[in-house]
């Protein structure tokens, strides 16, 4: 793939989180033919909020794309004011049950990080309790908030082979997290509740991550869902120049290196700053990362044409894992998962006759499957 075209470098430009007049009226705007893929990619990638609160002020924009990008920046609005709603119902009926809950991304990473409801699509909403209260969360969940488990899986197969729980009610979808990796690292649950703080949102204490460790969490969650779409990118340029002077990244660095994530965190961090414009550390900027230039221009590519063969892309980003020894795992992983994994990746109910045949057919499946279905 050649250089960013004019789409790609609109695109990056107007996602960022800060909006800076001067660098936006000074980037070149797209062709017609350019501002109809323009806004098909800024949908796919979750960033039409971010390109019309940038752009808005200018006059680059044909009538058309104005229109587009403020009717999906109202659509943002709307939704994420809805989830708000029932986000705040959920944390205060674990907090009068006594249960400690941590709020993560959506709509109050849109409030807090980036000062928009209108910005940041939220598609479910995610809860991060201690592993101590998960089935307390869980049951006080279904009593009182009458939200019910996704049917199909018994709970310890969710613990095998996945950190959250899915439930759901009428538009509602809630992950309710134990942990905030899976399957390529190893991170104890208790980790990410070191450094918890409280802050106020919307008249109400909540709990927060650590900055290093909302950062961490973000880059994993970016790298687990292969590094797509822009605006889980964008969302960690947020965390970045908004926790900015808070971030110790001395103490990042050292996690990182302790839970086998330095090469990951580093890599897209580095992305991050070419990409989006976002002020890191000099010696991270500048630290030499094997197979940047490749592992960039693949990042590139899914977020301007899309992903498919997911399962063969993230082959390609284990690569970012520490080590050798860490890269043969993650591939074994692949070709030889757990039964629970295996059930969740093609969707297959607890106890189905068929696992035996997917365990035979998977390597042929990780070639063909163009969704993952993890």
């Amino acid at each position: 793939m050649a250089g960013p075209t004019l789409v790609e470098n609109f695109l990056y430009t107007h996602s960022r989180p800060c909006s800076d007049t001067e660098v936006n009226a000074d980037c070149p705007a797209p062709d017609k033919d350019g501002w109809n893929t323009l806004l098909q990619v800024a949908r796919q990638n979750g960033v039409t909020g971010f390109i019309y609160r940038n752009t808005r002020g200018l006059d680059v924009l044909p009538d058309h794309a104005r229109t587009e990008l403020q009717d999906w920046y109202q659509q943002t609005t709307f939704r994420n004011l809805d989830q708000l709603g029932e986000t705040l119902n959920v944390l205060r009926i674990l907090a009068a049950s006594g249960i400690q809950a941590v709020p993560l991304k959506g709509v109050v990473a849109s409030e807090i990080i980036f000062d928009d409801l209108g910005v940041y699509p939220s598609s479910d909403i995610d809860i991060l309790v201690h592993p101590d209260d998960l089935d307390a969360a869980k049951q006080v969940l279904q009593a009182r908030a009458e939200y019910v488990s996704v049917p199909g899986r018994s709970e310890e197969e969710w613990r095998a082979s996945h950190y959250h729980y899915i439930l759901h009610k009428k538009q509602y979808l809630l992950e309710l997290h134990w942990n905030l990796t899976k399957r390529y690292f190893e991170v104890q649950p208790e980790f990410w509740w070191e450094g918890v703080r409280s802050v106020q949102w919307r008249g109400v204490e909540i709990l927060e991550l650590a900055p290093e460790k909302y950062l961490m969490y973000a880059v994993f969650r970016y790298f687990d869902h292969c590094f797509y779409p822009l605006r889980f990118l964008v969302l960690i340029a947020g965390i970045v120049e908004h926790y900015g002077p808070e971030i110790c990244w001395d103490t990042l660095m050292r996690d990182c290196s302790r839970l086998k994530m330095k090469r990951l965190v580093v890599f897209t961090l580095q992305l991050v700053h070419e990409l989006l414009a976002v002020e890191i550390p000099a010696d991270i900027a500048e630290k030499k990362s094997p197979g940047y230039s490749a592992l960039k221009k693949l990042c590139r590519s899914g977020m301007l044409h899309g992903i498919e063969r997911q399962h063969l892309r993230m082959m390609c980003y284990t690569a970012l894992l520490d080590s050798p020894a860490d890269v043969a795992g993650a591939l074994l992983g692949r070709l030889v998962p757990t039964r629970g994994e295996l059930c969740l990746r093609y969707n297959l109910p607890s106890g189905s006759a068929r696992i035996f045949l997917y365990y035979l057919m998977n390597p042929v499946l990780l070639f063909l499957k163009k969704k993952d279905g993890r």
